[in-house]
């Protein structure tokens, strides 16, 4: 199983599987390995599997394939040891198959030892056969980690005689810290010490260590910490996971003058190890698994939250004009938003925004420009005034360095005449009475929230006629693609389909058309980024 991950750059950790004979890389949400960095190309570059070999090649992308620091364009050969670097990410390849009992190999004695084999249950193998088999029961029947530990080091502490104590200690992070100690002495301190330079050696190095007689071994030269724990004779095997990663250490300690360790005993604890080491990964696994599970069910309440900040009042403008308004997120939560609300002299404010950037960082960030834009509405003196206040609300406290851009207007119920001002966003289009569709080319800001200061931007005025229908919208409508993943659907689509709608019937009805037209246009294919729309018509 080929696996390829992100070492370095955003979403650090992540794997895609290539499974397919062919798969791509790209800032599309369809692509095999998909990358969301602004600095990846929709359809970037592409790995093709030939048996055991793998090839990479760019597929024209603006800012280029880089392998080992080399630009290419390929296709070259493509392996483990290479290192990938596509915009700000950093990937490399993987071949993620599991451990077999072959890979006992890789943990070997530093003294001799007999093959694992022939001497495994040398001595008493009814009994050490009796015990393997109870510790793979237990082992397969519970995935909590301190739980397991715990049963398996008093199994081992009957399976291995000579032990007085046993420990446990797991990777954390950077950290190894100890899960699960057991003693057969009563009254024994319960967190004893043990040597951080033998553990550290067994883990670093993959290799099982033993000592037969600590206090005369010359191959470990004991140090003065070993010799005040008055430790004879030490077992200590690392816990090696998929591709050699580093779980954990099994340790067991003599105490007692007389007796030791023996080289079978490292092989069969090595022969234990394995199996340990398997269930660990599966649990580690697992609690990915439930956390999964439980920020999937976070991520739905918080759509559910955030569609009840989307208004649905629709009957705002009445009697003089009437709104509809519809966000259609890409993923569970939405980085565009919509709005519409009375200003305190009678008229009413309405905007369309796309934050930077998707998921959950997006999300909130909406929900706070949201938030200012109704704060700071009733005591702007026009659309720009707003605008202005808003970026400068942004940029005195962004540490996201997320940003917006947003369409901002406000309709006068009196005479028709709407106020329109743009902080970066995509132009509205206007619907004139005999079907022909107008571009609104509106003085542009800076995106809100990238640049401090002031915005230099006037208000735009124009005043709605009777059945005239003003769009704002996304680019998620506009940039949409047909199934070759190139063509767009663009302004001019999104134009021609509004000259050509039913617009008689109500502006929900209108903006189905549109929806259902562009639908087809991309053959059903998944959708690539939040689609959001307001209608406003005069009556």
């Amino acid at each position: 199983m080929a696996l390829l991950c992100i070492i370095k750059g955003p979403n650090q950790g992540q794997r895609f599987l290539l499974n397919d004979t062919v798969s791509v890389i790209g800032r599309q949400p369809d692509a095999t390995v998909y990358l969301e960095s602004l600095a990846v190309s929709r359809q970037h570059a592409r790995i093709t599997r030939q048996g055991n070999r793998f090839l990479i090649e760019d597929l024209g992308s603006s800012n280029g394939t880089f392998l080992n620091d080399l630009r290419i364009a390929g296709p070259v050969n493509f392996t483990e040891q290479d290192t990938l670097r596509i915009g700000p990410y950093e990937l490399q390849l993987i071949d993620d198959t599991p451990p077999t009992a072959d890979s006992a190999q890789i943990i070997r004695a530093r003294i001799e030892a007999t093959s694992s084999n022939q001497s495994l249950f040398a001595q008493n193998p009814a009994y050490k056969l009796q015990m393997m088999l109870q510790i793979a029961q237990d082992l397969g029947q519970n995935l909590e980690v301190d739980f397991l530990l715990g049963r398996l080091l008093e199994h081992l502490l009957r399976l291995f005689p000579v032990a007085d104590r046993g420990m446990a200690l797991v990777c954390e992070g950077e950290q190894l810290l100890v899960r699960a100690q057991r003693t057969r002495h009563q009254g024994a301190a319960s967190d004893f010490p043990y040597s951080r330079t033998i553990v550290r050696k067994a883990l670093e190095e993959g290799v099982g260590l033993l000592s037969e007689d600590v206090p005369s071994d010359r191959v470990i030269r004991p140090s003065e910490t070993m010799m005040s724990m008055r430790l004879r004779s030490f077992l200590c095997v690392p816990l090696l996971g998929w591709e050699n990663r580093r779980l954990g250490v099994l340790q067991l300690d003599c105490l007692h003058q007389g007796v030791s360790f023996k080289p079978d005993d490292l092989e069969l604890l090595t022969a234990i190890a394995l199996q340990v080491s398997v269930v660990l990964q599966n649990a580690a696994y697992h609690i990915e698994s439930l956390r999964e599970q439980r920020l999937r069910q976070e991520i739905r309440m918080a759509r559910e939250i955030q569609q009840q900040f989307l208004p649905d009042a629709f009957n705002l403008f009445a009697p003089s004009a009437e709104v509809y308004a519809r966000c259609i997120p890409a993923r569970e939560v939405s980085g565009d938003l919509y709005d519409f609300f009375k200003l305190p002299d009678g008229r009413v404010a309405f905007f369309v925004g796309d934050v930077s950037g998707k998921g959950m960082p997006a999300a909130l960030f909406m929900i706070a420009v949201r938030t200012l834009a109704r704060h700071l509405g009733p005591t702007c003196t026009g659309a720009a005034d707003l605008l202005s206040k808003l970026n400068l609300a942004l940029t005195a406290d962004n540490p996201t360095h997320l940003f917006v851009t947003l369409l901002y207007g406000i309709y006068d119920g009196q005479d028709g005449s709407v106020l329109l001002a743009n902080g970066g966003h995509l132009p509205p289009l206007l619907r004139k009475r005999d079907g022909s569709v107008q571009l609104l080319q509106l003085p542009r800001a800076p995106l809100l929230g990238s640049l401090p200061g002031p915005l230099r931007i006037a208000d735009a005025r124009l005043v709605l006629e009777p059945g005239e229908v003003l769009f704002l919208y996304t680019d998620g409508f506009v940039e949409a693609t047909a199934p070759d993943g190139k063509t767009e659907f663009t302004i001019d689509g999104l134009r021609n389909t509004l000259s050509t709608v039913n617009t008689s019937q109500s502006l929900e009805g209108i903006l189905d058309q549109v929806v259902d037209r562009l639908r087809k246009f991309t053959a059903g294919g998944e959708q690539q980024d939040d689609q959001t729309m307001l209608l406003l018509r005069r009556k």
